[in-house]
């Protein structure tokens, strides 16, 4: 019998990346947009930019693509599990249905829009099933979001029974998610943006970025890019954006993925396409094509360096301890990998997308690129951020939300 893999995504691993050298050194010294980190949201947003008319210079401090976007769990439009109600007294109602319903068509989106780029690996879009304690506290759950024009149904008795065989009295039943194949969606994505002839340069860190009130310098070692608009698409605001740092949260998201299950266990525990999230824990599971259970959540502190592999093997226990207590049936299915991934965004867990009032020539994304469906998302929003034709859905991703709460 294997171990378990620690510290490694299953994704490349079992469909391995195909890798691409890009040149380490730009030889542009202007560009209509310079786009900064090349994760999932930068790279599909420097090709939609391209694909906008713009001249657009690439520019990542490793590797394209081969950062913790590959890592990610696979699981998409996961934040629609939030709790609406908190949501709606925190921001009100309009910015929080807008942040929901954008969110909620999410993977729908990921998914149409891979199929017209012909990028492989969007998966499919599945139902949820949120599991109720108490059943009361869901309802208004249900109530608040309804009266929002939202869409989510409370399911219980015989109704929940069909559903699903796990341990539990109820559950809330949403749209919006799906599970995807992370990799394959960055390779199609390299593939696309090579052919866009998009500039790009890796292994090219950016020092700084200045700015007048007229243009923005990024400065790349010794050689200058001047520009018009700059989009930060980094994992947190860092040394490029640091007055930022104030208005991010970071924690860290553990995953496991079983062997695959015998069919006989794969029929009692009867999750077929559908997604189990349990936000009390929390954590989410689903079933893959191949029969093996996919877990991901036990979000925490971003542990040290020192402390990462010992934080991915106990939470790998803990996540599947917990599938147990739902599904006896599972008893010694073994975990074959678990890993993780570090992620910011929001103090409401939601993504960071838009312009910021310190940063006259910069745009900016956080919180997106360990869900491709959410990057997909982003890199819209950032490119019509940079034509001036932002909606009041991309408005309810912006900084304002918070930099003041509203009641």
């Amino acid at each position: 019998m294997s171990r378990t893999r620690y510290g490694v995504g299953p994704w490349a691993v079992l469909a391995p990346p195909t890798t691409k050298a890009f040149p380490t050194k730009p030889d542009v010294e202007t560009a209509d947009v310079v786009v900064v980190g090349a994760g999932l949201t930068g790279i599909l947003t420097a090709t939609a930019l391209k694909a906008a008319g713009h001249a657009v210079v690439l520019l990542e401090a490793g590797r394209v693509g081969a950062g913790h976007s590959r890592a990610a769990s696979g699981l998409t439009g996961m934040l629609v599990t939030a709790d609406y109600r908190t949501l709606e007294a925190t921001h009100g109602r309009k910015i929080a249905r807008a942040l929901m319903s954008a969110v909620t068509t999410a993977a729908a989106t990921l998914t149409s829009g891979l199929a017209k780029a012909k990028i492989p690996g969007a998966g499919d879009t599945r139902p949820l099933l949120a599991l109720a304690e108490p059943v009361k506290g869901w309802d208004r759950d249900v109530a608040a979001r309804t009266a929002a024009g939202l869409t989510a149904a409370t399911v219980t008795g015989a109704a929940f029974a069909k559903a699903t065989t796990a341990d539990a009295p109820a559950a809330m039943r949403l749209g919006g998610v799906g599970l995807a194949e992370p990799s394959r969606i960055v390779t199609g994505a390299i593939t696309r943006l090579a052919s866009a002839r998009v500039k790009v340069c890796e292994k090219s860190p950016v020092t700084r970025i200045t700015f007048t009130r007229v243009d923005a310098t990024v400065h790349v070692g010794s050689h200058t890019i001047v520009t018009p608009r700059v989009v930060i698409c980094t994992d947190a605001p860092g040394a490029l954006a640091p007055t930022l740092d104030r208005h991010t949260r970071g924690f860290e998201r553990y995953h496991v993925l079983t062997a695959p299950m015998p069919a006989a266990m794969r029929k009692a525990v009867k999750l077929g396409a559908t997604v189990l999230a349990d936000t009390s824990v929390p954590l989410a599971v689903t079933a893959t094509a191949d029969g093996r259970l996919l877990v991901s959540g036990g979000d925490g502190p971003i542990p040290a360096v020192k402390q990462r592999a010992a934080a991915q093997l106990h939470h790998t226990g803990e996540l599947m301890y917990e599938v147990l207590k739902r599904f006896p049936v599972i008893m010694g299915l073994r975990p074959e990998f678990g890993w993780s991934t570090p992620v910011v965004a929001g103090p409401d867990r939601f993504p960071l997308i838009g312009p910021h009032r310190q940063y006259p020539h910069q745009l900016f994304s956080f919180g997106t690129d360990r869900d491709p469906a959410l990057a997909w998302m982003a890199s819209r929003m950032l490119t019509r951020a940079v034509a001036h034709e932002t909606d009041a859905a991309d408005e309810a991703f912006g900084f304002s939300r918070v930099q003041e709460e509203r009641h």
